[in-house]
């Protein structure tokens, strides 16, 4: 039933008819139609309503002429109108709207825009426009207009709305490499099923010929899901063929087993090097609300190992068993001394207590195999025993054992070590609530032994067989700090060091420091060991960023040893740091450093600077590295998608991403 309110209402009874003038308002449903003037049909509920029409509901706010419409069914004509969606600030300037199928709409004429303007910056406008909602827009003489003036036109378009797949081309991309030569990157994606899609890439390079890939991806259950993707192509120089894999999937299977498995391989270890990331921005459920599901990393080339994992497990009562294969492909070289886990099988008991005792357990079985070198099998059994007592100040002894057993190949070696390993710790909390945080100390003090386990003819497999002598003292102060609102602070700061028993050439151990810090303004990480023998620091791994409202600023170190690493990094950013007449430009800018202190040379930097207007962006980074640099530009019409392009020289970057579907809901 519609309520009508108006200045100046006559009904006619013989015909059940309103006419209504003056600040005419009908509410129905959920809309709101009002207009100088308007005339009801109560038998057939056909309205016609006239000067200024403003015709609303919690999707559209339609301006109009003249609207025509049966209030039940809601069809009928919109002449000249003007029609807002709320959801993605579309504005539609059309002439007459015609509701001619159960979701189709025709328009005599349209523009499109999220502009709010009255002349848009830019805007679609085409004739004899027909919308099948939520499937496909067609235009005749469609132009794309900057300012009103058509820049670009076709005299015919066809777009599907609204739904994020559809089968179709993909815009395609082009690049420069001074490896590769210029690139050509075509995709096809195929929308098999609402939880099955698939794309075909055919990809060109000047200097290799052409390559093919396939990305298919799956999502048959929450719980069930996963990704393909294949590439491959042939090298001249030296002639082979290249290829790269990758995979992940997850899956429940019967009797309550969980299966992960994640594979990633390549041809040859200098894929990377040769093909740079071939899948980068390929591969990935991004448009399912994942990205790098399973640990992916996008700068593979700088990667020294893959690895591939199959994982089947079962838990039950305080506990699981499990099936390990892991595999791991070097990036420097032939893989044939790497051990690889083919399988591992464990059963894992969880920490049991009964008073202030407590219990737990691991057991596997481990297949070493590599083509060169030592292999064969392993079982180990670890359990451990915990007495732990008091609650002010907390005392835990520790007595573990461990059984290993190794049957080994080439050369043959069969032994068996046993070990145990002994440890009490005594820790205590001192705890402060201050108006606006809390602060907690933690002291503990530990107690360690473990007996000598060199064996000479036993082969370094992973870390279960490395398990070093240790006598000594390992002592650790942690304070932790929570802000109470507004500061949402939370630190972690920890020192740690161990005293050694039994070693007089070096009894200190390199004093570590661990620290996290997050709250609105401060993000800080801090892992670093200091060697007070050598009076040097071996590692620290920082980052720290202040922001604010203006912008942020941060400077980190990766310092490593081992690797011989010692990097800095400075980054920062600004918004709207212009004026222009003391009115702030809506401009952001930013960059970052990379800084090699041991080549005393910048490794990379990025510069960035973004326009952002309200309904479309300009975005233009340059990235210069020691042997190569990329421009890359950018253009976002908000609502619709990006259009972009690069230039590069010594690697590839040039893409043009798709301009993405627009969505009508026209429904009113």
């Amino acid at each position: 039933m519609a309520d009508i309110t108006a200045d100046h209402m006559e009904h006619l009874a013989q015909t059940n008819t309103y006419i209504a003038t003056g600040s005419v308002k009908i509410v129905f449903e959920d809309s709101t139609l009002t207009a100088d003037e308007m005339f009801l049909d109560g038998n057939t509920s056909d309205a016609v309503a006239s000067g200024n029409v403003v015709l609303e509901d919690k999707d559209s706010v339609i301006k109009a002429d003249k609207i025509e419409m049966n209030l039940k069914t809601k069809l009928g004509v919109v002449y000249n109108s003007n029609i807002f969606y709320k959801k993605r600030n579309f504005h539609i300037q059309s002439g007459n709207i015609k509701k001619i199928g159960d979701k189709t709409f025709y328009f005599d004429r349209a523009s499109v825009t999220t502009c709010d303007a009255e002349v848009p910056a830019w805007s679609f406008s085409g004739r004899d426009v027909e919308i099948t909602q939520n499937k496909s827009l067609s235009a005749w003489h469609g132009t794309f207009n900057v300012k009103d003036f058509p820049v670009l036109y076709s005299p015919y378009t066809w777009v599907p709305l609204l739904q994020d797949r559809q089968t179709g081309l993909l815009q395609p991309s082009f690049g420069y490499s001074s490896t590769r030569g210029q690139s050509y990157r075509q995709g096809f994606f195929w929308a098999i099923k609402e939880n099955q899609d698939a794309t075909i890439y055919l990809d060109y390079y000047s200097e290799l010929g052409f390559a093919e890939g396939l990305d298919y991806r799956y999502a048959l259950t929450p719980e069930t899901y996963g990704e393909l993707w294949y590439y491959r192509t042939r090298d001249n120089e030296p002639v082979r063929e290249l290829s790269e894999f990758k995979s992940y999937n997850n899956a429940e299977l019967p009797y309550d087993i969980s299966s992960y498995l994640k594979v990633h391989t390549v041809s040859d270890f200098d894929y990377y090097e040769r093909m740079d990331s071939t899948s980068l921005n390929r591969f990935g459920l991004s448009s399912w609300g994942a990205t790098n599901p399973f640990g992916f990393a996008s700068e593979e080339r700088y990667q020294k190992y893959l690895e591939s994992d199959l994982q089947l497990s079962r838990p039950f009562y305080n506990g699981r068993v499990y099936l390990l294969a892991q595999t791991r492909q070097s990036l420097e070289g032939r893989s044939n001394e790497i051990p690889q886990s083919l399988p591992e099988i464990g059963l894992v008991l969880n920490t049991q207590s009964m008073g202030d005792f407590s219990f737990n357990t691991s057991l596997k079985g481990v297949n070493f195999w590599r083509r060169d070198g030592q292999k064969g099998q392993r079982f180990d059994i670890n359990p451990n025993l915990y007495f732990s007592y008091g609650r002010l100040i907390n005392i835990t002894q520790k007595i573990g054992l461990r059984d290993t057993a190794y049957f080994l190949e080439d050369p043959d070696v069969s032994e068996n070590r046993f070990i145990y390993d002994l440890s009490t710790t005594l820790t205590t909390k001192f705890y402060k609530k201050y108006s606006s945080l809390v602060h907690i100390i933690e002291p503990s003090v530990e107690y360690e032994y473990i007996p000598s386990t060199f064996d000479e003819d036993i082969s370094f497999f992973d870390s279960t067989d490395s398990i070093a002598k240790t006598n000594g003292i390992n002592y650790a102060l942690t304070n932790r700090v929570s802000g109470l609102a507004p500061l949402n602070l939370e630190a972690r700061f920890r020192l740690s060091q161990s005293f050694s028993l039994f070693n007089d050439d070096k009894r200190f151990s390199p004093v570590l420091a661990e620290a996290v810090m997050s709250s609105n303004h401060v993000t800080l990480q801090l892992n670093a060991s200091y060697d007070i023998d050598e009076r040097r620091m071996s590692e620290n791994i920082a980052s720290l960023i202040l922001r604010n409202s203006i912008g942020y600023v941060g400077v980190g170190e990766n310092l490593r040893e081992a690797t011989q690493l010692d990097q800095v990094t400075f980054e920062t950013g600004l918004s709207n740091p212009i004026k222009f007449f003391n009115i702030s430009l809506p401009i952001d800018v930013g960059g970052k450093i990379w800084y090699d202190l041991n080549g005393h040379n910048t490794q990379e930097y990025d510069i960035q600077g973004v326009y952002s207007h309200q309904c479309w962006r300009l975005a233009l980074a340059y990235i210069k590295r020691i042997t190569d640099y990329q421009i890359i530009f950018t253009i976002e019409f908000k609502g619709i998608g990006t259009i972009g392009t690069s230039s590069t020289t010594g690697m590839e970057g040039s893409k043009i991403e798709p301009i993405m579907p627009v969505g009508l809901p026209m429904e009113y």
